[in-house]
C-alpha cells in the first residue's frame, strides 16, 4: 500500500516553492531514503496562493509499511532542515495531512492497493 503525506500551505511565491521542492528531490535522489517515490505541487484553482504538496511513499522493505518509511524520512535531519526552509517561505504554519492509498487507476487499468 502506498502512503501520501500532504502539506497544505499559503505562499505568495510559487516559483520559490517549486524551487524548494526541486532542491528536495535532488537531495533525495542522492540519499538512501527508502520508499520515497516523488513529490507533486498542486495549486488550488479557486483559492489563489493556496498550494498542496504531495509526497508519495511505497513499501520497499517488506518489514516496513510505506507509512513507516515516511516516518523514518520525517526523522532525518535533512527533512527537518527542509521543513524549516518551508516554514520560512510560507504564510502561517503548514497543515500536514496523511493518506493511505486504497485505489489507483493505472496505465493498464484499475489497481487496488489494498
Amino acid at each position: 500500500m502506498r502512503f501520501t503525506q500532504g502539506i497544505q500551505v499559503r505562499c505568495a511565491d510559487p516559483d520559490a516553492l517549486q524551487e524548494l521542492l526541486v532542491e528536495w528531490d535532488a537531495g533525495q535522489s542522492q540519499s538512501e531514503v527508502m520508499g520515497y517515490i516523488g513529490t507533486k505541487l498542486l495549486a488550488h484553482r479557486d483559492q489563489p496562493g493556496q498550494f498542496t504538496i504531495l509526497a508519495e511513499f511505497a513499501e520497499v522493505d517488506g518489514d516496513l509499511t510505506a507509512a513507516a518509511e515516511a516516518e523514518l524520512n520525517n526523522q532525518r535531519l535533512e527533512t527537518e532542515r527542509w521543513a524549516e526552509k518551508l516554514r520560512a517561505l510560507v504564510d502561517g504554519e503548514p497543515q500536514w495531512i496523511h493518506f493511505d492509498e486504497l485505489y489507483r487507476t493505472g496505465i493498464t487499468g484499475n489497481i487496488r492497493t489494498r
